[in-house]
């Protein structure tokens, strides 16, 4: 089993949160008749998200949602902001996290923890004698690849300096000549805590808006609260998945506080398919807040080893809102997911499903393993030995007897479009379940003697097995 120390989603649904959350309370804290016209939010430029001012940063901000409190855990991301608010002697910064960070061993405050890091870079380097390269300041200023985490966060950071440049520079910051980690703070939030609870971000958010609605007269209703509150994540959503598209091009496009001001003023579409999808996409993510948050189902992550469940989310949620929904219908080939009516769908998501069996799944089975055909919008596993077999990730439980869950998938009117490729679908049971769909749908006429004894592409398989999750893990290692 494969784990990683940043969960999945961090990048495209709690940091996006916490950047919408952070605009909206500078756009609270002024006067309604403030001019933002020359004020912007940015995502994932010099850090995870900045705040503009007529084109520049004002503030710089690093979010890391891990399900730690661990000093070690942020030690990296710390050093990185330490080293930007270094090149921006006027910007100031902040760590949003979702646990509150505990100090080092034996160190006072949050400062004199990032102090002692630079303090054991410093101190190795004067006690490398002599020069050897060895130590991590000389490792970041040679030319060699493989760098340690910190020698490459130097590097990066200060690509030209010299070794002994590189000390100074981090002397300057520790000694305090170069005020640095006193412009970084750990973000305190209304409540006083210095950390937001995965929960808890919605419930900010909301809060923000309602007030931005009250003080510019405008009625809040529950209704008008979450259309606007859907309206936002929308707007966050297509931003980021548009950021990663143009992650490459040099012009980076940023959300104007103008933008923000005027989806507060207007009043939004009643529920139809944007506003469901949207909000399917917010819960989908949140269960998987809620997986990597149980101790009993996400353990502690192994260093340096990719997470099975961090590149699966990674796909998925980079997905529009829309293009989820039909992903997360090949997931479901029990459940009718094709209604015109969007309610009638809305009340089929299966919560539980996704929540304890395809995240499961998603987080145990081989990433490699992935086959993806994005034309008819399937995320499935592929044997890597002949002969090939294919096994679709689902979302289906072991509450109902397997002879419900087999009428039900061969009743389902899009079960064609769905398996006619796949023979194995990965369900939560304890045994292998064989069935034959075309058995109840219809007789077929005898096979002609000069016919192609393989089922067509374009036709469902004709046999299909449901198997658990511990065989689908052995079998895609």
């Amino acid at each position: 089993m494969a784990f990683d120390a940043s969960p999945s989603w961090s990048g495209f649904n709690y940091q996006g949160k916490v950047a919408l959350y952070y605009a909206l309370t500078l756009i609270n804290e002024a006067s309604v008749e403030t001019d933002f016209s020359n004020n912007a939010l940015m995502l994932e430029k010099t850090e995870d998200f900045e705040i503009l001012l007529n084109g520049n940063s004002v503030s710089i901000h690093q979010v890391k949602a891990y399900n730690s409190s661990a000093y070690s855990q942020y030690s990296d991301a710390l050093l990185e902001i330490t080293l930007e608010l270094y090149k921006h002697p006027r910007v100031i910064g902040e760590i949003h996290t979702w646990k509150p960070i505990n100090s080092k061993l034996n160190c006072q405050d949050f400062e004199a923890s990032i102090k002692d890091d630079l303090k054991i870079l410093l101190d190795e380097y004067l006690n490398t004698n002599p020069k050897d390269g060895s130590s991590i300041i000389e490792k970041a200023a040679s030319t060699d690849r493989n760098k340690p985490k910190k020698a490459a966060i130097l590097k990066t950071a200060l690509p030209e300096l010299t070794a002994i440049q590189l000390f100074h520079t981090l002397n300057s910051i520790y000694s305090g000549q170069n005020n640095a980690i006193n412009r970084l703070n750990n973000h305190i939030y209304k409540d006083g805590n210095r950390f937001c609870d995965l929960d808890k971000i919605n419930e900010i958010i909301k809060s923000e808006i309602s007030y931005a609605l009250e003080i510019r007269n405008i009625t809040c209703t529950p209704q008008q609260l979450e259309k606007t509150f859907h309206y936002f994540l929308g707007m966050m959503d297509k931003y980021i998945i548009q950021r990663h598209k143009t992650k490459q091009q040099e012009e980076k496009i940023s959300i104007a506080f103008t933008e923000l001001i005027e989806a507060l003023e207007n009043d939004h579409e009643d529920i139809g398919l944007e506003y469901l999808a949207y909000e399917f996409k917010n819960k989908f993510a949140h269960q998987i807040d809620e997986y990597l948050s149980d101790p009993d189902d996400y353990t502690s992550p192994e260093d340096n080893t990719l997470c099975n469940l961090k590149e699966a989310s990674k796909f998925l949620l980079k997905l529009s809102p829309m293009d989820l929904w039909k992903y997360y219908r090949s997931f479901c080939p029990h459940i009718d997911l094709a209604h015109d009516n969007n309610t009638t769908n809305a009340l089929a998501t299966d919560l539980d499903g996704i929540r304890y069996v395809l995240i499961k799944i998603l987080h145990e089975i081989n990433f490699d393993r992935v086959s993806h055909n994005p034309s008819k919008y399937n995320f499935s596993y592929r044997t890597t030995i002949p002969p090939h077999k294919s096994f679709l990730p689902t979302t289906i439980t072991h509450t109902a007897r397997v002879t419900q869950v087999e009428r039900k998938i061969i009743s389902n009117p899009n079960m064609c479009e769905t398996l006619f490729e796949v023979e194995n679908l990965i369900y939560s049971g304890l045994e292998p379940h064989t069935f034959y769909p075309k058995s109840m749908v219809h007789t077929e006429a005898p096979q002609a003697e000069d016919e192609d004894p393989r089922t067509k592409r374009d036709d469902i398989l004709k046999q299909i097995t449901l198997v658990p999750i511990p065989m689908a893990k052995e079998m895609l290692k």
